[in-house]
């Protein structure tokens, strides 16, 4: 399994340098929202993806990743991994 997050965090250090430059750690926080063109411009692959109701989504470890809503929702995240996801998140 091959981790992309290098491309992302690059692309977002020469979109955003000072504000990377100031907080290094930017990413890790729910702070920061990229345009999807920028980043594909940059190398970095961008998907997208409707959750319809009694869907669930699996983020990989260290996927970046980002919503919205249109409308009313009610979420809820659970974070856990399987044996095989280790080597990727460590």
């Amino acid at each position: 399994m091959r981790c992309r997050r290098d491309a992302l965090q690059a692309a977002c250090s020469a979109l955003y340098p000072r504000l990377h430059a100031d907080d290094p750690s930017l990413l890790s926080r729910l702070v920061t929202l990229a345009s999807p063109p920028e980043l594909a411009a940059r190398g970095v692959r961008v998907v997208r993806l409707t959750q319809r109701a009694g869907e669930l989504v699996v983020t990989f470890p260290r996927a970046y990743h980002c919503g919205f809503s249109h409308g009313f929702n009610l979420a809820e995240a659970v974070n856990f991994a399987v044996p095989d996801w280790l080597p990727c998140g460590r």
